[in-house]
């Protein structure tokens, strides 16, 4: 099922657009894999942001038992690993050395898995009877990098998350199919879990702010391929934004509201914001399951405090910033 498609972009510097038709490339053979398939979540051009660091993954596939992150790349001479790891990507017979992707992958799911960590209380199941809080520290997790289809790949070392972009979906099916054949000690979501993940994570992205500048290019013999993954084109924002501000003004503009508000059950919008003995939560117009409330800052990651006033909730972190959450309609 794809969760998150990847968006259209126009891009006029060669080595971002060759980039972004690696994404393309992949994201084509993801969909005619495991699009139609309810038990695979796939995310494309996901972009998370966690106590001021951020995670750009291009592809993100939720399955059953772990998170597997695909990184793309644009190759169109080779790309070389040698027996220490080391990357270089090849070009009209020059050689230039490249961060390892893989590495790159890996610290991108390092930080996925600690956002999901601090919300494990409203994503993961209680076992026991409700006595225990079931947690991530089982969960499998693994990365591939995808050499685009034009490019070749050279190895003097075994690196087996090197793969052509075409190899992908047979190896996603390779991990499952791995964790499945185990007979005791295998992590499993659960079908509310990868419900709530699935919503979770989609709420979670922040497009790249309009007022990023794009990166500069590279010199130009290295225009046919990339040497790390493409930044993603800046998101055209919903509505004109004013002049850059500062101190408080910018504060409360970054302290956007996200659209975190939904049933942790079946992931529902068609909620409202109600009062009970723990507080607020929020009660599902559609399954009628009860979720706490607990927003969190856009620009923090602090979570949120929230007031009522009329039907109008807002929420305001210990940072400071203050955000509208939620309006319950009359």
């Amino acid at each position: 099922m794809i969760v998150k498609d990847l968006e259209p972009q126009q891009h006029a510097d060669p080595l971002r657009r060759a980039g972004y038709d690696a994404e393309r490339q992949m994201a084509h053979y993801l969909r005619r894999a495991f699009a139609e398939d309810p038990r695979k979540f796939v995310f494309h051009n996901l972009r998370l942001e966690r106590r001021g660091e951020v995670a750009q993954i291009d592809h993100l596939i939720l399955h059953r038992f772990g998170l597997l992150i695909i990184e793309s790349k644009s190759v169109a001479g080779q790309v070389s690993v040698n027996e220490h790891g080391e990357w270089t990507r090849w070009w009209n017979r020059q050689g230039r050395g490249m961060p390892s992707p893989v590495l790159q992958a890996r610290r991108q799911l390092d930080l996925l898995l600690s956002l999901l960590d601090d919300h494990t209380t409203e994503l993961m199941d209680r076992s026991m009877l409700g006595l225990k809080q079931r947690t991530l520290s089982g969960v499998r997790r693994d990365v591939l990098v995808a050499i685009s289809d034009g490019g070749r790949i050279t190895r003097k070392a075994d690196v087996p998350e090197l793969v052509k972009a075409d190899q992908v979906p047979d190896r996603v099916r390779a991990v499952i199919q791995a964790e499945q054949e185990k007979t005791f000690g295998s992590f499993g979501f659960t079908d509310a879990e990868m419900t709530r993940i699935q919503a979770f994570l989609r709420s979670r992205h922040v497009p790249v702010p309009a007022q990023e500048a794009p990166a500069a290019p590279e010199p130009t013999q290295t225009r046919a391929a990339p040497v790390s993954a493409p930044p993603a084109e800046p998101a055209r924002p919903e509505r004109p934004s004013a002049a850059p501000v500062r101190t408080s003004q910018e504060r409360q503009a970054q302290a956007r509201p996200r659209p975190d508000v939904a049933c942790r059950a079946c992931a529902s919008a068609n909620v409202t914001v109600q009062f009970g003995k723990y507080g607020y939560y929020l009660k599902c117009g559609d399954c009628g399951g009860n979720t706490p409330a607990k927003p969190v800052c856009a620009a923090c990651g602090q979570p949120g405090k929230v007031s009522k006033r009329g039907p109008a909730f807002t929420a305001t972190c210990a940072g400071g910033h203050t955000w509208a959450y939620w309006t319950n309609p009359a």
